[in-house]
C-alpha cells in the first residue's frame, strides 16, 4: 500500500487555475467525500476512519481512509472497490493520498495561490502498474490517467467556481 511517490516518473500530471482561494480548493480536495462531485466514475464513499481531530486536516487529514466503488472501464457497467488513505496535508497547499483498488496509487495535490487572487492546483498521479507490460499498455495507461485526472480537475473546477458564483 503506497505511502510514498515511487521512485519513477508520474503516471500523469493535470494542472489548472482555479478563480477562488487556494484555501477553498484545499478544504475541498481534503475531504474525499466530495470526490462523486468531481469524478462521475466514483461511487458510495464512505469515510471508514476519521484521522486525529486536532491533527493537521483534522477528521479528513493524515490516517483517515475511505472505501469507495470505482467504475471499470474494462468492464462496463461494472465496478470495483478502492481504498484511499490520507498520507500527508499541509494547509493549504497540498494533499497526499495513496489508494488500492485494481492497482495501487499515489497521488499527491499541491495548491499555489496566484497573484491577484485565485489558486493554480496540480495534481500528479503514481500508479503501480505490474512489471512486464508492453509499451503500448503502459501508454494507453498513462493516456487513461492523465485523461481521468484532466477530467476530475475541470469538473472540480466547474463545482467550486459554481459555488462561488451564487
Amino acid at each position: 500500500m503506497p505511502t510514498d511517490p515511487p521512485n519513477a516518473l508520474p503516471t500523469a500530471v493535470a494542472s489548472l487555475d482555479f478563480s477562488v482561494p487556494a484555501e477553498t480548493v484545499w478544504n475541498y480536495r481534503l475531504d474525499f467525500a466530495n470526490l462523486p462531485e468531481y469524478n462521475p466514475d466514483v461511487s458510495a464513499v464512505q469515510q471508514v476512519r476519521a484521522a486525529e481531530p486536532d491533527g493537521e486536516g483534522g477528521v479528513h487529514g493524515p490516517g483517515a481512509r475511505y472505501a469507495f466503488r470505482l467504475t471499470d472501464a474494462r468492464d462496463p457497467g461494472s465496478s470495483h472497490p478502492v481504498e484511499l488513505w490520507g498520507v500527508e496535508v499541509e494547509r493549504p497547499t497540498l494533499v497526499a493520498a495513496g489508494m488500492s483498488g485494481g492497482n495501487d496509487a499515489y497521488e499527491e495535490f499541491v495548491v499555489r495561490p496566484l497573484d491577484g487572487g485565485g489558486c493554480e492546483a496540480t495534481l500528479t498521479l503514481w500508479v503501480t502498474l505490474p512489471d512486464g507490460l508492453p509499451e503500448d499498455t503502459l501508454a494507453a495507461a498513462a493516456a487513461g490517467s492523465l485523461a481521468q485526472i484532466t477530467k476530475e480537475m475541470r469538473l472540480m473546477k466547474e463545482v467550486l467556481e459554481g459555488r462561488a458564483a451564487r
